[in-house]
């Protein structure tokens, strides 16, 4: 039975608020590449690092999918795709070091839909009721027994955050 009332899943903000706060110390550190005695090379190595660090901000902050009585809608920067229920012919599921990506094959084609978003385990779930139980692979199941609490990425961006506040205090201060 599809899910009746919509429900709107989005990333994580326990990854999402370290990641802005890494962006916004990478902003600094690169104004003050400009205004202190940076180099011209280091002022070029924060922006190279910044552009492809922005677009993925982006990216994850307006990713959003909505899984509803006539199908799933995923909403991704500058992309927009829509699935009804019956268009989907599969679900499956890929773990790749304690990282769910749920794999929806469809007539328009294939849809990857990674753990990063809150409440994953939920998402998985309407989807495979609005799906229904034939499409589905067995092992889709299996994360409802044993559901996967990715924290690594978090972690990682507040490693980030105490980095990148170690090297803005050492460039003021030294």
């Amino acid at each position: 039975m599809p899910v009746i009332t919509p429900k709107v899943y989005k990333t994580r903000r326990s990854f999402l608020v370290p990641f802005a706060i890494d962006m916004a110390l990478l902003f600094v550190l690169i104004i003050m590449s400009f205004s202190t005695s940076g180099t011209p090379q280091e002022s070029i190595i924060l922006i190279l690092v910044f552009i492809p660090l922005a677009f993925l901000f982006l990216e994850l902050t307006v990713r959003k999918t909505v899984v509803d009585l006539e199908g799933i809608k995923i909403r991704k920067f500058l992309r927009k795709k829509e699935l009804q229920w019956r268009d989907i012919t599969n679900v499956d599921l890929m773990i790749v070091r304690k990282k769910v990506y749920l794999l929806l094959t469809s007539t328009k084609g294939f849809h990857v839909l990674s753990s990063a978003y809150a409440d994953f385990t939920n998402l998985v779930h309407d989807i495979i009721r609005g799906a229904g139980d034939d499409k589905v692979e067995e092992r889709v199941q299996e994360i409802f027994q044993s559901p996967v609490k990715r924290i690594a990425d978090a972690v990682t961006a507040w490693f980030a955050v105490v980095i990148l506040i170690g090297i803005i205090y050492l460039k003021l201060f030294s």
